[in-house]
């Protein structure tokens, strides 16, 4: 089995969209279809764009996980006004339906931004995506991944590193990392992934 823990490269993004409908289910949750890939593509795309530091683990020739993440002491990246002209542009074209409606989409980004924002923003330091394939979970990849990240934000002065999750979902592997629960937000975007779930934040005090 080769294992190469190695810089995000543009051909890489097709399996981490993949990856991250695996792990967040956008197929069953939006529809119709270019409702889902719209979502799926904002999610990864966006995050690969906010992002200054993006790893992936690959294992045999295919990518087993990634980390993307915000330094906030490493350049200011951006999404650029051509990125949010095309999401409109599709969201546009979406004929949307039930389950999940685009106005229901519209108002769930929203709500989302506003209730995280008044528990903490987005220009400190922060994973901004991290996933690891499920069949390549319990392997020790996941701390592979956190661990370049960490030690760049250590290096760069960083004093905080946080993390937006849900206690339903990978709260106790952020625990087992050593992030601490700093506050819930109420967010429509958790909901619909995780039924009964609680969106919050926990907090990496660099040492």
């Amino acid at each position: 089995m080769k294992e190469i823990l190695r810089e995000y490269r543009e051909e890489d993004y097709e399996q981490c969209e993949s990856l991250v409908n695996q792990a967040w289910g956008f197929d069953t949750i939006y529809a119709p279809e270019a409702l889902s890939n719209l979502a799926k593509c904002m999610y990864t795309k966006g995050s690969v764009l906010v992002s200054n530091y993006r790893m992936v683990i690959e294992v045999d020739g295919v990518v087993a996980g990634f980390i993307f993440g915000l330094n906030e002491r490493s350049g200011k990246p951006g999404i650029n006004i051509l990125y949010r002209l095309s999401m409109l542009w599709r969201l546009i074209r979406v004929k949307s339906e039930r389950p999940v409606n685009k106005k229901d989409f519209l108002n769930a980004i929203k709500d989302h931004e506003h209730n995280r924002n008044k528990l903490t923003g987005r220009k400190r330091s922060e994973i901004t995506l991290f996933v690891v394939g499920r069949e390549h979970q319990g392997k020790g990849y996941g701390k592979k991944l956190w661990s370049g990240f960490l030690q760049q934000c250590k290096d760069s002065g960083v004093s905080s590193i946080l993390v937006e999750t849900n206690k339903l979902g990978a709260s106790s592997f952020y625990e087992l990392l050593g992030f601490r629960h700093l506050g819930d937000f109420d967010s429509p975007l958790h909901e619909f992934a995780t039924k009964g779930g609680q969106a919050c934040i926990y907090e990496y005090v660099c040492k």
